[in-house]
């Protein structure tokens, strides 16, 4: 890896992105550090990722009566790691297959749940029928 170290980057006419240079901070000194790895500091390209998680709805789900005594189904969801990105928040849910009102509740934890209002059992049941949630990331030099 060629070394810039303490000279002025434009005598230089083409850094790479693998050259090396010195940062600090008061808490951890100096450090050597890659262009490439600053310039991803402040990349926009990529700096977010999405991911849908699906759960199908014949799958085991809670069942739960909320305070206005309507019943509801809840199923739960867990957003993957995705390398390089941190998780963010829940960003929508829906219904696959039929149709109904349907939410996350706990929308910035990693593993929350899709609360699904009354609908007819035999829906539910149905095997190719699912409830979906699109799970929010951003880029780890940006979280």
């Amino acid at each position: 890896m060629a070394d810039i170290k303490f000279m002025n980057l434009s005598e230089n006419g083409n850094p790479a992105t693998t050259d090396s240079v010195l940062i600090g901070n008061q808490q951890d000194g100096l450090k050597r550090t890659t262009l490439g790895t600053i310039g991803n500091m402040f990349s926009v390209h990529q700096a977010l990722h999405f991911e849908e998680v699906s759960v199908l709805t014949s799958t085991k789900a809670s069942e739960v009566t909320d305070p206005n005594m309507t019943l509801s189904m809840v199923y739960d969801i867990i957003a993957p790691a995705v390398p390089g990105y941190t998780f963010q928040c829940w960003i929508g849910s829906q219904s696959n297959g039929f149709t109904c009102g349907n939410y996350v509740i706990n929308k910035t934890h990693n593993d929350a749940q899709i609360w699904v209002d009354a609908v007819i059992g035999s829906i539910l049941t149905n095997s190719a029928n699912s409830v979906t949630a699109t799970a929010l990331y951003v880029k780890n030099e940006l979280a």
